[in-house]
């Protein structure tokens, strides 16, 4: 269930970056109110602890200090994406998806610049990764849909 409504989660997003270059502030908000709800949700049934839950909570505050360390190169909705999916996930998962959709968009950014199709002030939207990093993961690590 966490999985679906993640996937569901990240494709909104995604089509927001890509047409508009930013994740849609309502989404963003939209997306936290559901995850902490699930989020209290494990907790109060023993499932999950206050420390995974801040765990869950390093990937985004780690690229949110990146946003603002790169004025804005990394767009800051990257980073409350990612918080709100590990409020969805919880930290192993959460890890994971982040780092594959760095794997993924760091050989996606690879291949443009060799191609000359990207340059060093390309902006390329990362929402699209961490959506295919989710099926990925989900597929692979998880044991599918």
């Amino acid at each position: 269930m966490e999985w679906a409504i993640a996937i569901g989660f990240e494709a909104l997003c995604s089509i927001t970056d890509c047409t508009r270059k930013k994740v849609d502030k309502r989404l963003l908000f939209a997306g936290g109110c559901w995850g902490v709800g699930m989020l209290l949700g494990r907790v109060s049934n023993g499932t999950e602890n206050w420390y995974s839950v801040l765990m869950a909570m390093f990937p985004g505050i780690f690229l949110l200090i990146l946003s603002l360390l790169t004025e804005e190169k990394i767009g800051y909705g990257d980073g409350y994406m990612i918080l709100v999916l590990g409020l969805f996930l919880g930290w192993e998962s959460c890890i994971a998806v982040f780092c594959m959709a760095c794997l993924l968009s760091a050989i996606y950014a690879g291949g443009g610049w060799i191609f000359r199709k990207f340059d060093r002030n390309s902006r390329i939207p990362f929402a699209p990764f961490l959506l295919a990093a989710s099926c990925l993961v989900k597929l692979v690590w998880a044991g599918g849909f």
